[in-house]
């Protein structure tokens, strides 16, 4: 199974495009489906693929399938969503990036399964970043089988 790709927020989609593919170490490139001003991120080995919305921008159903609406005025920054990646560059070239950018960036544990950089995209948009180590841990501790051990929950 995969994900084959997800939309992002961004006040500058071009210029987080470019970033998010440099930490990845692939490319970005217009996306003329999602619009004037929708870019995307692609990691050096293709196989993941980021969409980056301008922010404020809605799909909506229509008759033939999904559709983007335009651009809200006063988009809120937060977001009820973010996104992790597994990267091929260790932690503190991540975070080397992200600081160039200005953007928030730290170093986290997640409750002692595994460690992560979250990096704020503009401030405003989460994105953790696994460096390899970290997407091995990622691994071994995120299983059905282990979360049930660990918390004590069943499938429903």
């Amino acid at each position: 199974m995969m994900i084959a790709h997800v939309s992002i927020p961004a006040d500058d989609p071009k210029h987080v495009a470019r970033v998010l593919a440099e930490i990845m170490g692939g490319e970005a490139m217009f996306f003329p489906p999602g619009g004037a001003d929708t870019w995307m991120a692609w990691s050096g080995d293709s196989a993941v693929e980021l969409e980056i919305v301008p922010r404020g921008g809605v799909m909506a159903r229509g008759a033939d399938g999904g559709h983007w609406l335009e651009r809200a005025s006063a988009a809120p920054r937060a977001t009820e969503s973010h996104v992790a990646i597994g990267v091929d560059r260790q932690p503190e070239e991540i975070m080397a990036i992200a600081e160039r950018e200005g953007w928030p960036t730290g170093r986290y544990n997640r409750g002692g399964f595994f460690n992560l950089v979250e990096v704020w995209l503009e401030g405003a948009y989460l994105v953790e970043f696994l460096g390899p180590q970290d997407v091995a841990d990622y691994k071994a501790s995120m299983t059905p089988a282990n979360w049930k051990q660990v918390f004590g929950v069943e499938a429903v």
